[in-house]
């Protein structure tokens, strides 16, 4: 039915509906729970309560939900995924929602509902009795099947860039691993015996000044591993640095500075450049052997391999934390220059290749942003006849 909601500013033709007009929703009745019983292959994805929803695959028929196309609903989260395949279920946050009659598609329904702005801040399970009482506007049922077809071309190329990005990934933490086995004639060094590995000066927050060196902690350092700009830093005072500098040093171009609390690992590779950094925060390596390339050792400790191996030796009960001491005796594969500017080549161009389809996937989540505030407003009308 349609709400006594004034109808202002959008088309005629268009309704204001609520969700519980348009959708039913049912509790699984069927769980998957033992964890030796989904694997990471299968028919069926194993879908729970988290961002992406597919905790693994399965070849059981046994409890497999095909009443599809259908939306499910995480009543903790909000999040929501549409979904045109079979599956099983393991949280019993999880909720199924289907369309209550054919006057709606539910494709449609579902980009509706990721519009809507929840309540955040509070860890309160949100129950489909609150959701379902939320008001949102809907064309008619041609226009509705428009609109999520078009929403729906640009879902796929971003779950195709995804793929992309995923697949390199892959490729690259391989190519890592491969160079440990296939690299006979390298030789394994400890970090501390082809750099110094330290840290920098402890600075105050009294020192901190509106003007003069940049002063970087771990939030600016992952940025700067991920060429994204640094704006609006904290800085100290040109005396306080050349201080520092004069008595313990500095970064230079070539050094390396990984994170090493919370986040672990992003590497950064300094350039021709004058900044200081927090104590703590960031583990510096620096004074690398003439044997060593800089490129080289970044590519190697930003890969997801030695991400994950620093991830596993950083130590820590409420925060991981990764010490001077352990990254000093991190065991590095060294071949020869040579065979170094080899390898960074392959790399990089595998780097080159993510990067290219991560700023692509960000351009093609913010043409989708704008597509959802034109067409499921009625700002912008698509051709309903045909």
């Amino acid at each position: 039915m349609t709400t006594k909601t004034a109808q202002k500013n959008i088309p005629k033709e268009w309704e204001i509906r609520q969700i519980k007009d348009l959708l039913d929703y049912e509790r699984p009745d069927k769980y998957i729970v033992e964890s030796d019983r989904y694997t990471t292959t299968g028919k069926t994805p194993v879908l729970t309560a988290n961002k992406s929803f597919v905790l693994g695959y399965t070849d059981e028929d046994f409890g497999v939900y095909k009443k599809i196309p259908a939306i499910i609903f995480d009543d903790f989260t909000t999040d929501s995924k549409y979904v045109d395949f079979p599956f099983k279920i393991k949280s019993s946050a999880i909720k199924i929602l289907k369309s209550k009659n054919n006057a709606v598609d539910l494709h449609f329904v579902y980009e509706k509902m990721k519009s809507i702005n929840f309540p955040t801040g509070s860890h309160k399970r949100f129950y489909i009795s609150q959701y379902q009482n939320m008001e949102v506007i809907v064309p008619p049922l041609p226009e509705q099947k428009k609109i999520a077809e078009i929403l729906g071309v640009v879902d796929e190329e971003i779950q195709k860039t995804d793929e992309i990005i995923i697949t390199s990934e892959k490729l690259k933490k391989g190519l890592v691993a491969a160079l440990f086995s296939n690299h006979a004639n390298s030789k394994k060094y400890k970090m501390k015996e082809i750099s110094e590995v330290t840290s920098s000066k402890r600075v105050m927050v009294s020192d901190y000044v509106k003007e003069g060196v940049p002063f970087y902690r771990s939030t600016e350092i992952i940025k700067k591993s991920k060429n994204i700009p640094v704006t609006n830093p904290i800085h100290i005072s040109f005396e306080k640095f050349n201080s520092f500098k004069d008595r313990f040093g500095a970064p230079e171009a070539g050094d390396l500075l990984i994170t090493a609390v919370g986040t672990i690992g992003d590497v950064y590779l300094v350039q021709n450049e004058t900044f200081y950094f927090k104590d703590g925060n960031s583990v510096w390596v620096r004074k690398l052997k003439d044997s060593v390339l800089p490129e080289y050792l970044r590519m190697i400790l930003a890969s997801s391999f030695y991400r994950d191996k620093l991830n596993k030796i950083a130590g820590g009960s409420s925060q991981k934390a990764l010490t001077i001491q352990k990254l000093e005796n991190v065991e590095v594969l060294i071949p020869s220059i040579s065979e170094q500017k080899k390898l960074t080549e392959i790399l990089s161009s595998v780097d080159e290749k993510i990067l290219v389809n991560q700023k692509m996937k960000s351009q093609l989540i913010l043409l989708k942003k704008g597509l959802m505030q034109d067409l499921l407003s009625g700002k912008v009308r698509v051709n309903r006849h045909g």
